[in-house]
């Protein structure tokens, strides 16, 4: 906490010294790697264009100054309906906290300024609050939505062999009907992110890796958006590079679907549309990727096919799941 409020009394102070030369004008780094802070673009009061985001970040480095100083937390859609006229639409304001995320090289996380989660968990957990309070998944009918601050988790009590996690909700509900925790060997805990995983979700995925020693598998579409979701979690978000150390799982082992199984799926597959060819282009100029992941890139370019999970789903369980894991078939 003592750095982030350094960092950003630094920020405030330099921004009184601009006012003082009639130059109200904050700098947020263009790119988020650490190591090119240089790269930055200029949100100035000045300018017209400019000047409702200058009056955003302020108004959200005084809220995360606060919460550093004084402890506590709030929620975007919190901040929004607090000062709707200001915010304007809850996206500026998601905005504005990612540009001080950038100007503070944080995570979201840290901040105390938080999204609702959308993640979801079933299976062999326990989830211990600081405030004494405990998530037990088994006394949840359904899946148990992941908490908005997953710091507030004091420790994580489970007798799991493994994660699972699935790129879909869809799937997720489809396994949890199925009866997944009876069919598959061996406890596990299910989590998926509905998509594209928000913070909460990847941070909770790195805790049980880090924390309670859990292999982690991961089970997406055989398309680029899939692989791009795998790759989030693994090695995270392009656009918040700065904060992967306490969100990214590099352990995590990806059993499917691979590209290199469309062939064998037959009618399950279907063409390559535009968007998915630049999606492919674009991960396929990142530097981050494993040979085994640039090699199912590739093959996804020669055969121009995509396949969802729901292609396998009828013997998801029952042989696809445990064959991957058990035989270690994973990239």
């Amino acid at each position: 906490m003592g750095e982030l409020v350094e960092n950003l009394e630094r920020i405030a102070l330099e921004l009184v010294a601009n006012l003082a030369h009639g130059n109200a004008t904050l700098r947020v780094p263009r790119n988020s790697s650490p190591n090119m802070t240089t790269a930055y673009r200029r949100v100035t009061y000045n300018s017209r264009g400019s000047r409702h985001s200058f009056c955003l970040l302020v108004y959200m480095l005084s809220r995360v100054h606060r919460l550093q100083v004084r402890g506590g937390s709030f929620t975007v859609r919190g901040l929004y309906y607090g000062d709707s006229m200001l915010i304007r639409s809850q996206s500026r304001i998601a905005e504005a906290r990612l540009d001080v995320c950038r100007m503070l090289n944080t995570s979201p996380l840290s901040l105390g300024i938080l999204a609702a989660s959308k993640g979801l968990m079933s299976g062999d957990v326990r989830l211990l609050m600081t405030n004494g309070d405990v998530m037990d998944s088994s006394l949840y009918c359904g899946p148990m939505t992941l908490p908005t601050d997953p710091e507030k988790v004091d420790r994580i009590e489970t007798q799991a062999d493994f994660v699972l996690v699935v790129e879909k909700e869809s799937v997720f509900e489809s396994l949890l009907s199925r009866n997944v925790f009876s069919t598959i060997d061996g406890r596990f805990i299910l989590i998926t992110g509905k998509g594209y995983p928000d913070c909460c979700t990847r941070r909770m995925v790195h805790r049980l890796t880090e924390e309670n020693q859990l292999p982690a598998y991961i089970l997406v579409d055989a398309d680029p958006f899939g692989i791009e979701i795998m790759l989030i979690y693994r090695h995270g978000s392009q656009t918040m590079s700065f904060s992967s150390q306490e969100l990214d799982t590099p352990s995590l082992r990806w059993i499917g679907l691979h590209p290199s199984e469309i062939p064998a799926l037959g009618t399950g597959a279907v063409a390559l549309g535009t968007g998915d060819n630049k999606k492919i282009n674009d991960l396929l100029a990142r530097n981050d990727l494993e040979p085994g992941v640039r090699q199912e890139l590739r093959m996804l370019q020669d055969v121009q096919l995509k396949a969802e999970i729901e292609s396998v789903i009828d013997f998801l369980t029952d042989d696809y799941i445990p064959n991957k894991i058990n035989r270690n078939l994973f990239l």
